[in-house]
């Protein structure tokens, strides 16, 4: 029960929100959007949130970085906690360098450590890592595999690539 509490309330709600702003308020242009509505008969119009652009623009990434922290967490192996958190802040670096397409922005990196540390603070990460000693090393589980390679795609057809 417990474990089903967490993956509802730390997994499934922040991306189930972020894939609501993508289809309310995003363009009809971003890949995710198109995948989608080739699915549903009736298209939902696009709202306008000119007062709040972060809430659009910025937040979907932190609340898929915090979800993808959330499922793909392995006590036994901390350091991983990092690489969603690189893998996203790597996106950003390649959009400043134009290898992708997207615009670098300053706010997607704050979120992202916003959701990292959100992350942290709730005793995702470290909780009691000085006082547990850590376990034997594991595999990487195919859990974690399948998550990470399900929310990269999930990046790469949100707007990364996009023209």
């Amino acid at each position: 029960m417990k474990q089903t509490k967490h993956i509802l309330l730390n997994c499934l709600l922040p991306l189930l929100v972020s894939l609501g702003i993508y289809v309310l308020f995003r363009p009809r242009n971003t890949i995710v959007n198109k995948v989608l509505f080739q699915f549903m008969a009736a298209k939902p119009p696009v709202l306008r949130l000119n007062y709040c652009r972060w809430i659009v623009y910025n937040l979907p990434g932190a609340l898929w970085l915090y979800s993808f922290l959330s499922f793909s967490f392995i006590p036994a192996r901390r350091r991983l906690t990092l690489l969603p958190l690189v893998m996203a802040l790597g996106i950003e670096v390649l959009q400043l360098l134009h290898i992708t397409d997207g615009t670098f922005d300053p706010l997607d990196v704050f979120f992202y450590v916003l959701a990292w540390l959100l992350f942290v603070g709730l005793g995702g990460a470290f909780q009691n890592s000085i006082l547990v000693p850590v376990a034997p090393r594991p595999r990487v589980s195919l859990r974690y595999k399948f998550t990470f390679v399900f929310f990269v795609a999930i990046v790469l057809l949100s707007d990364v690539w996009v023209k």
